[in-house]
């Protein structure tokens, strides 16, 4: 979900979605076959649904994205539907997009925004030519030599496994996201004291889902974090930045309860070290996992479990001001994950823009509670200001 600065009509903004859609091969793709399951190309936008919503004074964002998460999105049809939030006249104050992530991945979503909002304030820049479909990155990572483990999910150790609030199969689980936002001065003294100390700001990210953690029931000390990571530039040939697709693989990090006193910088360190330790073990990704593995993963995934088994997600996304190379027009970005799969106790997905920081949080009622979630987000953000004062 993202903000408009300036509102776009609900005209001009369908106009340029059209464009859109046809430029990006997976914004024109639905899964076909019981067996393979390979991605067809040939989705007209006129397919696409693309629904309205009247706000009112007190717009809640945190209501309205649980209410279009509900809706399963059917991929044997389209790859992604839009909802356009007007106020009182015919103009959008904030787009939703819903989209798969096995086809379409957060980094790709800010690429379809970026492009959106490049087309309406700057039409003479865009680039309308249609990209190519890119090759699935497990082939472009086997390319440069990466072999896969022939698995989905990645085993955790069990003191790990922060237990859930009530167990709930998958048709029962209730996605919700929520929005914090950091002002950019914050960012700014943020970025200056982790670049003093050597470290980055993915890293901070990381350590403040560690500190935060202590407000999680039932946990044992010890911290698994799965980071997400760009792997378009590891594949052979590389993968342009201005594709849209699924392009990153997890990250494994985990931290023992002797880090539980520790100071975030000290964390942050901790972290940086397997940032890079594990990012390559990451890449074993394989483009053939068996369909037997598949459906146990999906059965394992939907079935009223007891404990998360992923570990806490943390997603620097990245910048968008740095990947459009301009100002946007976008103020807020809620850009959440729907957490049916039950994996992560809770999920923090970060985008950087001249806003300032947007954090965007996820859980899944009942499997987390909405008090959990937020006490967390709210210990997240004290964690950040901390760091950065």
């Amino acid at each position: 979900m993202a903000k408009f600065d300036v509102s776009p009509t609900v005209s001009e903004l369908r106009s340029a979605l059209k464009r859109i859609h046809n430029r990006h091969p997976m914004m024109r793709a639905r899964i076909e076959g019981q067996v393979s399951r390979d991605w067809v190309v040939d989705v007209p936008f006129e397919q696409i649904e693309i629904a309205g919503h009247t706000a009112g004074e007190a717009f809640d964002v945190e209501a309205f994205y649980s209410e279009i998460a509900k809706p399963v999105l059917d991929i044997s049809t389209v790859s992604w539907r839009a909802y356009l939030v007007t106020g009182q006249s015919d103009e959008v104050t904030w787009i939703a997009l819903v989209t798969n992530h096995g086809g379409i991945d957060g980094r790709s979503a800010l690429v379809i925004l970026n492009d959106l909002d490049r087309l309406l304030n700057e039409p003479e820049t865009w680039q309308s030519a249609t990209l190519p479909m890119t090759a699935p990155v497990e082939k472009g990572l086997a390319a440069r030599g990466f072999s896969g483990d022939r698995s989905i999910l990645s085993s955790w150790p069990k003191e790990t496994n922060w237990p859930v609030n009530q167990p709930a199969v998958s048709s029962r689980r209730i996605p919700h996201g929520f929005l914090r936002v950091l002002e950019p001065r914050t960012l700014g003294a943020l970025h200056a004291r982790l670049k003093q100390n050597g470290l980055h700001l993915a890293s901070a990210f990381g350590a403040a889902a560690v500190k935060a953690a202590s407000v999680l029931p039932g946990g044992t000390g010890w911290t698994g974090i799965v980071a997400p990571t760009d792997v378009r530039d590891d594949c052979l040939p590389a993968i342009s930045h201005d594709a849209v697709g699924e392009y990153v693989a997890g990250i494994n990090l985990l931290l023992g309860p002797e880090y539980r006193e520790a100071d975030t910088l000290e964390i942050a360190r901790a972290l940086q070290t397997q940032f890079k330790e594990h990012r390559l073990p990451s890449l074993l990704m394989d483009a053939e996992v068996p369909l037997a593995v598949t459906l146990a993963t999906v059965d394992q995934m939907s079935a009223a479990n007891n404990a998360f088994v992923g570990g806490i997600c943390v997603t620097d996304v990245g910048d968008l001001e740095q990947l459009s190379s301009r100002a946007v027009g976008y103020s807020e970005l809620l850009l959440m994950p729907s957490q049916n799969h039950g994996i992560h106790p809770v999920l923090v997905a970060i985008v950087s823009t001249a806003a300032g920081v947007c954090l965007s949080f996820g859980y899944s009622e009942p499997l987390q509670t909405r008090e959990t979630a937020h006490a967390f987000a709210n210990s997240y953000v004290k964690v950040l200001e901390a760091l950065a004062a």
